[in-house]
């Protein structure tokens, strides 16, 4: 993508400097300044009884009793009295103890609420994969068996069909197979209206395999299967139905390289994300020969300290099945593979590609992905003797993914309608560290508005913020030597990752 940047979409933050994990973090700081607080009082209260027994207040007491009693009991007020040092000690300790007391209840409310829900998803999982079962085994066919494959392939829309508005079921009732546009189109339209009761249905699809496995089996009641099986774990078990993923073939492509010399730096993050497109671009289908190219930028900071930043595009074919991979790593097995948790072909050939670029243990790096790129630029970021400060992830599930190390910060955008991100089932973490900008910038259709160019304009958006969490964010990338814009001597290094 080339040309102006996009006006800004309005976004929603989570997570980062001013999140709920930072607010609680905060305030246990607190409490620990409560502590702090109460101990030094109980070392002033100390200083009560000593001035008591000082030999000089004693030795005045045959000079003047009178003025000496009230010296006596000014000193046991003060240390020890109603409003004295001790008590109040107690009030700051106490105080400190129930803030504590206090974070910790909403925490364990926080876990309470999500394993209902997590309960409730595998649940409604595992009753949809059991009435499928029950109907593959009897041949009745009901609706919406045209669903079945994509059932089968990640139980997305398992057990929402009832929320469905009604004469929307009544068309996928009749349909037959065979959809008519105006029910695929109002079937699009609620996809994208409803992205939480799709996120749900994926997170129960561990459930859906487990009510269709036991399903199948005589006699085996539903939900007994040795093990429960999460979203990733559905995942897993999906990719294992490809073969072995295979090693990396890393080729230079220099005839892709954009232009180097003298220009200027990112100034913004949407100017990031903008040429994350143009990269991306280089693949416009499943058959290009360009599939799987990457492409590294480099400068020399002010600091005298090389600086990269990584463009990692997402997937180029989502149609790959078992008996059709092929070189290609940007496909639906390595989806499948990453948001299952292990290693793949890609992410490996994206360490190497750093690598060989030159780039030094020190140097700090940012990894920049779309879809499935970000997925991978976590991995990476977790991964190798590289010191990657920055992730920046566009319309990826990374939830599940686990933190990256504690010195890599994450931004994740994603756009409204967009249900990719939440192919992994769960809603990022609200951690210091990783902030989730949720923005609103439309879409034509489920597939438009996963388009990169949307989130170039939800990049713009937090350009234009004055949110705390995003202020001190890109405070912080500015700091590290990322989106100061100016112009230096900028190089370009293109990658081609393969399958072999």
């Amino acid at each position: 993508m080339t040309g102006p940047i996009p006006p800004a979409a309005p976004i929603d933050v989570t997570g980062g400097s001013h999140g709920v994990a930072a607010t609680y973090a905060r305030v246990r700081a607190l409490a620990t300044s409560y502590d702090t607080a109460g101990n030094r009082l109980r070392d002033q209260a100390r200083l009560g009884p000593a001035t008591m027994a000082d030999g000089d207040l004693v030795e005045s007491a045959l000079l003047s009793p009178g003025t000496f009693a009230d010296a006596e009991r000014a000193c046991l007020a003060t240390a020890a009295g109603p409003d004295g040092l001790v008590l109040g000690s107690l009030g700051w300790e106490t105080d400190a103890i129930l803030v504590r007391a206090t974070v910790a209840a909403f925490e364990e409310t926080d876990r309470l609420v999500h394993a209902t829900l997590e309960m409730i998803d595998t649940q409604v999982g595992r009753l949809s994969g059991t009435l499928l079962s029950w109907v593959v085994a009897t041949g009745v066919v009901t609706a919406p068996l045209w669903l079945a494959p994509l059932l089968v392939d990640g139980g997305v829309l398992a057990g929402v069909f009832h929320l469905l508005p009604p004469s929307l079921q009544q068309q996928l009732t009749a349909a037959g197979g065979a959809l008519s546009d105006q029910a695929i189109t109002e079937l699009q339209d609620w996809v994208i209206d409803h992205p939480d009761l799709v996120q749900h249905a994926v997170n129960g699809s561990g459930g859906f395999i487990e009510g269709f496995v036991t399903g199948l089996l005589p006699g085996v009641p539903p939900g007994t299967l040795p093990v429960s099986l999460t979203a990733e774990g559905a995942a897993g078990i999906l990719a294992g139905a490809y073969p072995p993923d295979g090693d990396p073939r890393v080729d230079v492509r220099d005839d892709r390289a954009s232009p180097g010399g003298q220009g200027p730096l990112p100034g913004t993050l949407a100017g990031v994300l903008q040429h994350l497109d143009r990269v991306n671009g280089w693949s416009p289908g499943p058959a290009s020969p360009d599939n799987g190219t990457i492409e590294i930028q480099t400068w020399v900071g002010s600091d005298g300290v090389p600086h990269h930043i990584v463009y990692v595009p997402g997937t180029d074919d989502l149609t790959t099945t078992p008996w059709t991979q092929d070189g290609d790593v940007r496909d639906l097995h390595t989806n499948l593979t990453v948001i299952g948790g292990g290693d793949t072909a890609y992410g490996e050939g994206i360490l190497q590609a750093m690598h060989d670029a030159g780039i030094s243990p020190d140097d700090p790096v940012m990894i920049v992905g779309h879809s499935q790129g970000g997925m991978e630029a976590v991995w990476a970021a977790g991964r190798g003797d590289f010191n990657v400060t920055q992730v920046v992830t566009a319309g990826s599930p990374v939830a599940a993914m686990g933190e990256p190390p504690g010195d890599t910060s994450v931004l994740s955008l994603e756009n409204h309608g967009d249900v990719v991100p939440l192919l992994d089932g769960e809603h990022n973490p609200d951690t210091a560290s990783h902030v989730t900008v949720t923005f609103s910038d439309g879409g034509d259709g489920i597939g438009g508005h996963h388009d990169l160019a949307h989130y170039v304009a939800g990049a713009a958006g937090v350009d234009a913020s004055t949110d705390p969490s995003l202020t001190d964010h890109l405070a912080e990338m500015r700091g590290q030597g990322f989106l100061t814009g100016g112009r230096a001597d900028v190089t370009y290094q293109a990658f081609q990752i393969t399958r072999t």
